[in-house]
């Protein structure tokens, strides 16, 4: 049996939450380590990093809500979480852990952490109301209903 990749992922009414205040529920979804299309959206996510960190260094007028997805390993499995309050200060990254944890048990949600840049696996922040990057998330298209799709590729700045 192969080792899964645990992925927190944010459904839509959660991702629209970070700008209403509304409760956030965090669903945990598994997939393979090894999945060709989640191998390939965290390098096409990796490739884009440039472009997120060129964002928040230099915030237009509509950024907001700057996030990493970041790759965290426990004795039990690796597990992904999504990263608010990012902070970049004396060539280190640090983030504050934005859900809770399924499998990794030596981190809890709320936690300020330092992100070593190796380790993150996506990015995504808010351009006038529309999400930008998140491309793990994208993969995760194939467990959801055709109208959570809809409504999340509502929100993306690139459907």
């Amino acid at each position: 049996m192969k080792p899964a990749l645990h992925v927190t992922f944010l459904s839509v009414g959660v991702l629209l939450s970070l700008f209403t205040a509304c409760s956030k529920r965090d669903t945990v979804i598994n997939i393979a380590e090894d999945d060709p299309e989640m191998v390939a959206a965290i390098a096409k996510a990796r490739d884009s990093l440039p472009q997120f960190w060129a964002a928040f260094d230099q915030r237009q007028r509509g950024d907001t809500d700057f996030s990493l997805k970041v790759k965290i390993t426990g004795k039990r499995g690796t597990e992904h979480f999504w990263l608010k309050e990012i902070e970049r200060r004396d060539g280190q990254v640090y983030g504050t852990i934005d859900n809770a944890p399924d499998i990794v048990r030596h981190v809890k949600r709320g936690a300020r952490i330092p992100i070593p840049e190796a380790d993150i696996s996506d990015s995504f922040y808010m351009r006038d109301h529309k999400m930008v990057v998140n491309y793990t998330s994208r993969v995760l298209f194939r467990t959801m209903t055709a109208a959570e799709v809809k409504r999340y590729q509502q929100i993306m700045a690139d459907p």
